[in-house]
């Protein structure tokens, strides 16, 4: 993507609570030039490489898995996002308007699994995603033909992460004034995007920018 380097974020801890964070990503994958994408959960486990492996499943019907195996894919995570009207700056005549906006993009090689190694990764999901549920469902309230069934209906993806990078486009490029003009629209406005796209400013407001993506192979 592009990703100008005042905007670039490369540090992986905070990539991967980002990606804990959102949870649900965009898997690409080229054929023959043309990219194929899927809409899917995803769950981060840290233990297996240094940048961390991504584990999701899909349908058995779905074509991709078959496109991914044993190649690269890329993953796109993409966090808040808030419209920046040119009226909340300084100068509005002089100004156009913009998005304000985080996104993470994981890149690394695609494994197919099956068996006993997709109930692990489904497993793992699940506790995941129901970790702030007040009775968390796991795949044990399955009966085991139930369980079996379901499992025969779905591929497991596994992707070892070699490339991790952000991009945390929160007005840092604008001079202070007006970033305090938009930072003060987005809380009036105040919608869950706008202020969670305030925290991020916040976060940002004294920080260096990163002078490369962090890149693993």
């Amino acid at each position: 993507m592009y990703n100008p380097r005042i905007f670039r974020r490369d540090e992986p801890k905070r990539l991967q609570a980002l990606i804990d964070d959102v949870g649900f990503g965009l898997l690409v994958v080229s054929v023959d030039g043309d990219p194929e994408i899927a809409h899917l959960p995803f769950v981060l486990d840290r233990d297996q490489n240094p940048l961390g492996t991504l584990i999701t499943h899909v349908a058995r019907p779905s074509e991709i898995w078959r496109y991914a195996d044993g190649r690269p894919v890329t993953v796109v995570f993409q966090g808040p996002h808030a419209y920046v009207s040119a009226s909340y700056y300084e100068e509005p005549s002089e100004q156009v308007p913009t998005m304000n906006y985080v996104a993470v993009h994981a890149r690394g090689r695609a494994v197919v699994v099956n068996g006993t190694d997709t109930l692990v990764g489904v497993r793992k999901l699940a506790a995941h995603f129901e970790r702030r549920e007040a009775k968390p469902w796991s795949t044990d309230l399955l009966s085991d033909a139930l369980r079996q069934e379901l499992l025969e209906g779905i591929v497991g993806i596994e992707i070892r992460i070699e490339h991790l990078e952000g991009k945390v486009k929160v007005s840092q490029n604008r001079a202070p004034e007006d970033r305090a003009r938009v930072r003060r629209a987005l809380v009036e406005r105040g919608e869950p995007n706008d202020l969670a796209i305030v925290r991020f400013m916040d976060e940002e407001s004294d920080r260096r920018p990163p002078t490369r993506a962090l890149r693993l192979v």
